[in-house]
């Protein structure tokens, strides 16, 4: 009986080939944009912006080894920052490129670019 609920709820699910069809024209679709325009329009300048200023904390500590240290350890949590939110922006591309290698894919209306 479990059996044929689950293979009957998931029946017109499998039958799509691409990934998100049924949120086109949906708030879910808004959604998914303004999530990815936020991401890159305040994750870029602000991962820029630390990385900028422990780049300079950097330079400024001189041969003070405790200050040079700790702007080593911003320096780089803001790489991890940066690879992060860079991460984040192109993910979606590479699941759909892998997805399509293997027979499905994302619908256009909820690719972020």
């Amino acid at each position: 009986m479990g059996l044929t609920f689950f293979i009957a709820a998931i029946g017109p699910a499998a039958a799509q080939s691409q990934v998100g069809d049924v949120y086109c024209d949906t708030g879910v679709a808004t959604g998914i944009e303004l999530v990815f325009s936020a991401v890159a329009g305040l994750g870029l300048p602000a991962t820029g912006y630390y990385t900028g200023k422990a780049g300079l904390s950097y330079m400024r500590a001189g041969g003070n080894p405790e200050k040079k240290n700790e702007a080593k350890e911003k320096l780089v949590m803001s790489g991890i920052g940066f690879g992060i939110v860079a991460l984040a922006l192109v993910s979606p591309e590479l699941i759909d490129k892998v997805g399509s290698q293997m027979g499905f894919g994302f619908s256009d209306c909820v690719k972020p670019f």
